[in-house]
């Protein structure tokens, strides 16, 4: 399943993200959030020298809370993640004891034209700003086809039951 919930304005985050965090990407990856040893979420240093960062994962949080019954999030992992042009990621099913507990959300930052997200049977090319809900707990994968990278920013919504477990 991929279902678009809002919009999110990301022209500050993405533009500091191209200036000065960009370079700071291992393997296609900038990780925002992480977990801990006891599955607790936290901030990285970066966010905390990058105003517009927190500010996007603040809007995301906010507005998440009236498809969870008007209560306001956690947030899990967060992390931008660029896929190069004629690549793709392995089919992926996530099962674990984390995957259980969030609902993954996936906004475009930076477009290019045939890149697409898979979850299930949908296939979606995303277009910027648009936050969408992935199913991630299902076979789901991501391709470029295109000449040019493509970011994206995830970010895990904790479910409000996910302590009741």
């Amino acid at each position: 399943m991929i279902k678009p919930i809002g919009f999110i304005e990301l022209s500050a985050f993405t533009a500091h993200y191209i200036v000065k965090y960009r370079e700071r990407m291992a393997d296609g990856i900038l990780t925002l959030r992480a977990t801990d040893a006891l599955g607790d979420a936290h901030d990285l240093p970066i966010l905390k020298e990058w105003k517009s960062g927190r500010a996007v994962l603040a809007r995301i949080q906010s507005g998440a809370a009236p498809f969870l019954g008007g209560k306001t999030p956690e947030l899990g992992r967060a992390w931008i993640e660029m896929l190069p042009g004629g690549h793709g990621q392995p089919w992926l099913q996530e099962e674990d004891e984390y995957a259980q507990t969030v609902i993954r959300t996936r906004t475009c930052m930076v477009p290019t034209h045939d890149a697409y997200s898979y979850s299930g049977n949908f296939r979606e090319l995303l277009n910027v700003g648009v936050l969408n809900v992935i199913e991630h707990r299902i076979l789901h994968s991501e391709t470029n086809f295109s000449a040019y990278p493509r970011v994206h920013l995830i970010v895990d919504i904790k479910k409000p039951d996910a302590d009741q477990e």
